[in-house]
């Protein structure tokens, strides 16, 4: 039986742990191993009576940190091979024969990124070549598309043939030849993740933080990473919608890393307004290309430099941008996975696009990330009767005007873009409704709040 089967007899043991979590006391290591162990035989109704417990009890570190272990190792383990690198003393590979100064053997590691959501949150697109590219080894699942926020797997999917089914093997193949890798979340690492988590979806227990951590960290875990780059978001347009709530989760995810030796560091992002210009599958792809080529001039790059330079110098990063490296990176790994970079431009251009322009002299004071994360998934995602959705991937949103920005009369605030053009006027009239305006003068918002590690 696996750990996503149920049945239906209430068992013993877990009243006992039901009981003493709604009576706030604490679990002990051999109680979470049995119940992550017997997670198939306990009934749903069980779990979620646990669930609700623990959400209103809370976890102690201690108690998180062995529940992670366990929901770790429920599932497949990902062993990827460390090859130590030949590096010279400026952070660059040489030939060893013809390099003349003080050398040592060091692997740059394996790295894995996790971003709580948000709102034109691309960075995975991005960052993900520029370390590649630089000697370190990329190995990452993704999710999709959850309520108002992007899914990485969705926008790379915008791509003719991508392909993010990838079995284990080829994986583990891709990493060891390009050094990067991206596939959808698979079912075989953390499976008590999966059960756990599809019941707090259906019973408004998810906002818990160690259940969040949690889940979050058995998946790095079992992905096989030993460096875990942790965005944080905060704000109108994140799950987290205040500081001290997602200080609390990131300083438990980089303890829990450090539990289990990963080298774990964790930054707060500003998610009150969109990341970037692009907002949508299509345009945020694009926006994240066009980085890679080395148009490095907005907060997208701010923050893609912020994660990058926890593990490497400012000089290289830049370095494999502008020399045009990471930018081939990105192209190898889109063809390995079967993309076809011909396409692209094809499939991210609209039939429809509709500007919108001020009608007034001002400042941007307010841009709602939630308001337009709503506006743009409801333009890109259009419900079945099966479930499912029909989505348009070249429908979105290019922002001209953020927080602290003038506009005078005339100037483009955005343009929608999409291939439904009477839905392109209702989208136009959500997304300017996001926006709030100062005559005076306004600050720019600060991008990172804190960093951890």
């Amino acid at each position: 039986m696996s750990v996503t089967e149920t049945k239906t007899s209430a068992s013993p043991e877990m009243l006992k742990l039901i009981e003493a979590k709604r009576q706030g006391q604490a679990h002990s290591i051999d109680e979470l191993s049995w119940f992550i162990n017997h997670l198939s035989e306990i009934p749903d109704y069980q779990i979620t009576a646990w669930l609700m417990a623990t959400c209103i009890n809370g976890l102690s570190d201690e108690e998180t940190i062995n529940l992670t272990k366990n929901m770790a190792y429920s599932g497949h383990v990902l062993t990827l091979k460390r090859e130590a690198e030949h590096v010279h003393n400026d952070g660059h590979e040489h030939d060893k024969d013809n390099c003349h100064s003080i050398h040592v053997n060091h692997s740059r590691g394996f790295v894995d990124k996790h971003s709580t959501g948000g709102v034109g949150d691309k960075v995975t697109l991005v960052l993900a070549p520029i370390l590649a590219s630089l000697g370190f080894k990329i190995s990452k699942f993704s999710g999709r598309s959850l309520g108002h926020t992007g899914g990485t797997i969705d926008k790379l999917e915008t791509i003719p043939g991508f392909k993010t089914d990838l079995t284990m093997k080829q994986f583990e193949k891709q990493i060891k030849e390009i050094g990067i890798a991206l596939a959808s979340q698979s079912t075989e690492f953390a499976p008590a993740d999966k059960r756990l988590y599809s019941l707090r979806d259906r019973t408004a227990t998810v906002q818990s933080i160690p259940l969040i951590a949690s889940s979050v960290m058995s998946k790095k875990i079992a992905g096989g990473a030993d460096i875990v780059l942790l965005d944080v978001k905060v704000g109108s347009g994140a799950f987290m919608k205040d500081v001290k709530t997602a200080k609390e989760l990131a300083k438990l995810m980089v303890k829990i890393g450090k539990a289990v030796n990963l080298n774990t560091k964790a930054i707060l992002s500003n998610m009150d307004q969109p990341l970037g210009s692009a907002v949508g599958n299509g345009p945020e792809l694009v926006e994240a290309i066009s980085l890679l080529e080395g148009n490095c001039d907005n907060d997208l790059y701010e923050l893609v430099m912020e994660l990058a330079s926890s593990i490497a110098s400012t000089i290289e990063i830049d370095d494999v941008i502008r020399s045009g490296k990471a930018y081939v990176k990105f192209t190898e790994w889109i063809e390995a996975q079967g993309g076809d970079m011909s396409k692209i431009k094809e499939a991210t251009s609209a039939k429809f696009f509709l500007e919108y322009r001020a009608d007034q002299l001002g400042y941007v004071k307010e841009l709602d990330a939630l308001k337009i994360g709503q506006a743009i998934h409801e333009l890109s995602y259009s419900p079945k009767a099966d479930g499912s959705y029909d989505i348009d991937n070249a429908a979105g949103l290019w922002l001209k005007a953020k927080i602290g920005d003038e506009v005078h009369p005339g100037d483009i605030l955005f343009a929608v873009q999409g291939n439904d053009e009477a839905a392109l006027a209702d989208t136009a009239n959500k997304i300017i409704d996001a926006y709030l305006f100062s005559e005076h003068k306004v600050k720019k918002p600060k991008l990172v709040f804190k960093r951890y590690s």
